[in-house]
């Protein structure tokens, strides 16, 4: 019976001293700008290039969002910090408009989730400055729905399934939701 204690105890030690040696994780949604087309033929071979760079720096790609012709993108990665993002990048030959760090999930939705929109909807994305309580109770009668949505001290973003612009437009100003800037993203990329 002692050995067995001894055991699970050394397990503990050992698995304690590999866990602090494992940097914390962060988020960071990183905002990017394309020249038109320089995006077409990403293919699976590109993305697993960019997967191998990034998993070298300790970084992973959750998602990505484009706007319509793909000269805009709002990345989600993680890393063990924000140098690092940065640095994966740089390797993958990647530009960085803004990098925010976005600690919370203000609405959480399962990693790779897939947003499912309504017929005739679209999606965007809003960005707000600050920390805003955003109320949804109007949403409805706009016909907009919160699909999730980052927070940070500074920025959140939240993603919106609606039936147009003005409609994701109305819903905020009905909220008391002031807006920095409100962005169709009809695609959604992912890492795989």
């Amino acid at each position: 019976m002692l050995k067995i204690f001894f055991a699970a105890a050394t397990l503990v030690v050992a698995s304690s001293a590999l866990a602090a040696d494992k940097p914390a994780t962060h988020r960071y949604l990183v905002e990017r700008t394309f020249p038109a087309g320089a995006l077409d033929g990403v293919d699976a071979a590109a993305k697993q290039k960019v997967n191998a760079n990034n998993k070298t720096l300790d970084v992973a790609w959750e998602k990505s969002y484009a706007n319509a012709n793909k000269t805009k993108l709002y990345c989600v990665y993680t890393g063990p910090s924000e140098a690092a993002v940065r640095d994966a990048a740089k390797l993958n030959g990647l530009p960085v408009d803004v990098m925010t760090e976005i600690p919370a999930d203000l609405k959480a939705e399962p990693a790779g989730a897939v947003q499912e929109i309504a017929t005739g909807h679209h999606r965007y994305l809003v960005k707000r400055s600050g920390s805003p309580r955003v109320r949804s109770e109007g949403d409805a009668k706009f016909g907009v729905t919160l699909l999730t949505s980052y927070g940070a001290a500074q920025d959140s973003y939240w993603v919106y399934s609606a039936p147009n612009f003005s409609a994701v437009e109305s819903a905020a100003k009905a909220a008391g939701a002031p807006f920095e800037s409100i962005s169709e993203i009809p695609e959604t990329l992912y890492p795989y």
